[in-house]
This record gives C-alpha cells, sequence and structure tokens, in this order.
C-alpha cells in the first residue's frame, strides 16, 4: 500500500508530465492549401521563447550562450517559478527531497532532462547533480 507521501509524489510527477506535454513541440503541420487564408498565429506566448527571455535576465552568459557551471544549475533551481521552494535538504536521511519525496536517481535525471531542455542544453548531469 502507498502512503500518503507516494501518493502525492505521484499526483505531482503526474501533473508535471502533463505540463511538459502541453509544452513539448508540436509536429508540424501542412501549411494551409491556397484557397483557404491563413490562420493567425495563436495569442499567447511561446513557451520556450518565455524560458528564454527568463534565461537572459536570470542566467549568467558568455556572448550569446549561457555558462554551463553550478552557478547557473542553482539559478535555475533558485529563482525559477517551477524549481523555487522544490527542493529541500534533510539531515535526518542526509538526502534531497523533492516535494517531500526523496530523489532518487531517476528523479535527479528527469531534473537533468528538463534544464537541459529548457535553459542550460549542454550542462553536465554531474553538475545540476551537485
Amino acid at each position: 500500500m502507498l502512503s500518503e507521501k507516494q501518493c502525492d509524489a505521484i499526483v505531482d510527477t503526474a501533473a508535471e508530465m502533463e505540463r511538459r506535454r502541453q509544452n513539448a513541440p508540436r509536429a508540424r503541420v501542412a501549411a494551409p492549401e491556397p484557397e483557404q487564408p491563413a490562420q493567425p498565429a495563436p495569442a499567447h506566448e511561446d513557451p520556450a521563447g518565455e524560458d528564454d527571455v527568463w534565461a537572459r535576465e536570470n542566467l549568467r552568459f558568455m556572448g550569446d550562450r549561457p555558462c554551463l557551471d553550478i552557478a547557473n544549475a542553482i539559478r535555475v533551481l533558485e529563482r525559477h517559478d517551477d524549481f523555487a521552494g522544490r527542493f529541500k535538504y534533510n539531515e535526518t536521511l542526509n538526502k534531497v527531497l523533492d516535494k517531500g519525496a526523496v530523489m532518487l536517481d531517476w528523479r535527479v535525471s528527469e531534473v537533468v532532462a528538463v534544464i537541459q531542455e529548457r535553459f542550460l542544453p549542454e550542462i553536465a548531469s554531474e553538475a545540476v547533480q551537485k
């Protein structure tokens, strides 16, 4: 039987996966046929564009590329709304908790993948883990 914390972690993970599905790049659709008028662009902004703006305002850059270091990884984890306050160190367990759940290797890998996908494309997983 699952504990309440485990159930909460499952619900949180499902919500995160749904958010990612909504933010994932969509497959290209063929251009409309000539007799149809072109559809106007949606009014909402591209989430990837929002991440780029956030990165420019919050991360350290070397030229036009973000620095791929621990300092920028910490900035993402502390400053971005999706991560701020999400992780806590538990001295009793000597482990990092993600919304109350122990950070297992697959959870760490998932966080690294999100940071690589959205903010720091080539950052090493070791830098994020530290």
